[in-house]
């Protein structure tokens, strides 16, 4: 097929949450947007499967209703269909489900896995300093932390199970620096969570919708092949999509494709050797997600979290929330686990059976009345977080060494205050798309 030729602002690399909050920001601000996604459909980890009637995500699950993710929606006028949640979670400590007012939840748990209120308040002590005052080294892992403190295995295991949850790695091997940060940072954001009704998918739809109706391009089915880079100056990507290939020539790029993959379109040839060292240690973290469907609900809550476990993390009884992600009279549930370690190689399929052995011990009814749906395993080029929190990772800039070429994304989220999620990839659109229009005008001559 004869090759084609086509010129835009901003050609964006990948449809997950960082790309298309950078190109609808683009788009709203005038700039000649093109999107392409090597997949069907757009969304990456904030998609969603329907499968015998039920929506499963491919990731995102909860949504945050305020903060960076919410406000590009407001600001670019996309749609954002998401069902507040309004009961608060409780905690399942062995087989007892913890019921107390959600402001008082922390401090009793605590009381509750510890009888010495003395050590309790030495902690709470050690951590209210690392919150307020100053953070621990990145060198110390939270897990190092907590035992200045105690050495009781019961608070240990509550902290692992919250820095598992929060940063899906446990204590041993998170950074202790980057645990207490997140609550000051982009965590805030999950203070008001929802549901989407039509799945995670529905709100990356809405990104597309503003795209287009700015005048943008969203092209799925179309994969990027190269980084065109001239003089250490990207100037476009080659990209083959049904049609054929075609050369987009762009003043920007932006990639959503994660830093490893986006040094291999454009070449390592181009790139530092000190930024090429920082990629390699980067570790991608594993969770494994599984669907469980039933007849009725397995608890009473919206989300339940766990404790000493062999793996689980979480239970989520999204039915409670958005009935419309299950067929009638039915519930659909999703839990959470990561394996004990951050660090490859692992036994997947015992990963998987120790995660469903957690379902049938610690769910009251689980065994009668749910079934299994789904497994998910994220990992490599679709993982939980693609550079884990671990003790003395590297943060990775948005900019890379390359001029005009940029990462958004998780791999690239602003650290010291939590790595992933929606509002972490939403920030790092946020950071590139005000640095593109610092730089350069819509229109701008390539």
């Amino acid at each position: 097929m004869k090759k084609k030729q086509e010129k835009c602002d901003v050609a964006v690399l990948g449809s997950g949450i960082g790309g298309l909050c950078s190109a609808a920001l683009l788009a709203n601000k005038g700039y000649e947007t093109i999107v392409v996604e090597k997949l069907p459909i757009v969304g990456g980890r904030c998609a969603t499967l329907k499968y015998k009637g039920y929506k499963i995500p491919t990731g995102v699950l909860g949504v945050p209703m305020v903060g960076s993710f919410k406000s590009i929606f407001d600001e670019v006028g996309a749609e954002f269909d998401v069902t507040p949640m309004t009961t608060p979670p409780k905690y399942l400590v062995g087989n007892e489900i913890i019921d107390t007012p959600e402001s008082d939840q922390p401090d009793a748990i605590l009381s509750r896995l510890c009888s010495d209120e003395k050590e309790i308040a030495i902690l709470k002590r050690g951590i209210n300093k690392a919150r307020t005052w100053s953070p621990p080294s990145n060198e110390m892992s939270l897990q190092d932390f907590i035992y200045q403190y105690t050495r009781n295995e019961n608070l240990a295991e509550y902290y692992n199970n919250m820095s598992d949850r929060i940063l899906s790695t446990r204590a041993h091997e998170v950074s202790a620096k980057e645990y207490f940060q997140s609550f000051s940072g982009s965590l805030k954001d999950f203070q008001r969570v929802g549901f989407a009704p039509e799945g995670s998918i529905a709100l990356m739809k809405a990104l597309k919708k503003a795209i287009e109706a700015k005048g943008g391009k969203v092209i799925t089915q179309c994969r990027a092949k190269k980084i065109l880079v001239k003089n250490e100056i990207a100037e476009g990507v080659v990209v083959e999509g049904k049609k054929g290939e075609t050369t987009i020539l762009a003043n920007n790029i932006v990639s959503n494709a994660g830093p490893k993959k986006t040094v291999a379109l454009a070449g390592k040839e181009y790139f530092e050797r000190g930024y090429l060292r920082e990629l390699r240690n980067m570790v991608p973290s594993l969770q494994i997600w599984v669907t469980s469907i039933s007849d009725r609900p397995l608890f009473d809550v919206p989300i339940l979290y766990t404790y000493k476990t062999r793996r689980l993390v979480s239970f989520v009884c999204v039915s409670h929330v958005c009935p419309e992600l299950a067929p009638k009279g039915k519930y659909i549930h999703y839990s959470i686990s990561s394996p004990v370690s951050q660090i490859a190689p692992w036994n997947l399929k015992n990963e998987v059976n120790m995660h469903i052995q957690d379902l049938k011990d610690h769910l009251p009814g689980y065994n009668k009345y749910g079934e299994v749906l789904h497994v998910g395993c994220y990992w490599g080029e679709w993982p939980t977080l693609a550079n884990a929190p671990i003790v003395g990772y590297n943060d990775i800039p948005q900019k890379t060494p390359i001029e005009n070429l940029y990462n958004v994304g998780d791999g690239v989220a602003k650290k010291g205050g939590w790595a992933g999620g929606s509002p972490g990839c939403a920030l790092t659109a946020k950071i590139v798309v005000d640095d593109i229009e610092n730089r350069f005008k819509p229109g701008q001559s390539l």
